[in-house]
C-alpha cells in the first residue's frame, strides 16, 4: 500500500465527517489505476470532506490534469473546501461542465444527466469506491444502451472487506484477458471467506 494513499487517510480520518471517507485500500487502488490510465480530465463524483480529492489534487501537481469534483451537500463543501488547499488542478463545483472526461471517480449520488451515455471518451475509466450495486448496474445499462462495450472487476483486501471496482471502457484483447484474471482471482480469494461465513465486501471496522 502507498505511503502517500496511507497519509491521507490518517489524516482525513482524524477528522470530522470522517465515517464515509474512502479505505486505505481504495486510495491505494486509485493511486495506482491514475498512474496507469494517466487521464487529462478527471471527474470525481462525491467530494465529501475531500480525501479522495486530497489524493487526485497531489496525484494532479506538475501534470497537465484537470480535475472537477461535484458535491451538493452544504457540510460537506464547507468541510472540503477547509480540507484542501486551493489548486490550480482541481476545482469544486455543484454541476461539472459538459466534457467528455476520461477518469470517472465515483463515490456519492450526485451523477450529471447523460454522464454515462454521452460524457464518456473512448476508452474511459471509472473508478467506483465501494459497492454501490444499485449504481453500477444503472452505469451498465446506460452503457449497454449507447453501445459502450466495457470490462469490469472488484479488488478487495485481504480481509475480503470493501474495495473498489474499475470498468473500462473499449478494451482491447490483453486488457479483457486481465480484467477476466482479476475476476477469477478475486473469486478463488472470496471461497475460503464464504467457507467460513465470513462477510464478504462490507466496510472494515475502523476503515473509514
Amino acid at each position: 500500500m502507498g505511503t502517500k494513499s496511507l497519509d491521507i487517510w490518517r489524516r482525513f480520518k482524524a477528522l470530522d465527517g470522517s465515517e464515509q471517507i474512502s479505505s486505505p485500500f481504495a486510495l491505494a487502488g486509485l493511486s495506482w489505476w491514475l498512474d496507469h490510465r494517466r487521464p487529462s480530465l478527471v471527474l470525481e463524483i462525491g467530494g465529501g470532506i475531500g480525501a479522495a480529492s486530497e489524493l487526485l489534487r497531489r496525484w494532479a501537481e506538475n501534470r497537465p490534469c484537470q480535475i472537477i469534483v461535484v458535491e451538493d451537500d452544504p457540510w460537506c463543501l464547507e468541510q472540503w473546501r477547509r480540507n484542501l488547499p486551493p489548486s490550480l488542478e482541481v476545482r469544486l463545483a455543484v454541476a461539472p461542465p459538459p466534457w467528455t472526461w476520461d477518469f470517472v471517480v465515483l463515490d456519492g449520488p450526485q451523477v450529471p444527466p447523460g454522464l454515462w451515455e454521452r460524457g464518456l471518451a473512448i476508452g474511459a475509466t471509472i473508478f467506483i469506491e465501494g459497492g454501490r450495486r444499485e449504481q453500477r448496474r444503472e452505469i451498465r445499462e446506460a452503457l449497454q444502451k449507447a453501445g459502450r462495450r466495457a470490462c469490469w472487476a472488484s479488488w478487495r483486501p485481504a480481509d475480503r472487506s470493501k474495495g473498489y471496482w474499475v470498468g473500462t471502457l473499449e478494451p482491447c484483447l490483453p486488457e479483457r484477458l486481465g480484467f477476466a484474471w482479476v475476476r477469477l482471482r478475486e473469486w478463488g480469494r472470496d471461497l475460503p471467506a464464504r467457507w467460513r461465513g465470513q462477510p464478504i465486501g462490507k466496510k472494515a471496522c475502523g476503515s473509514g
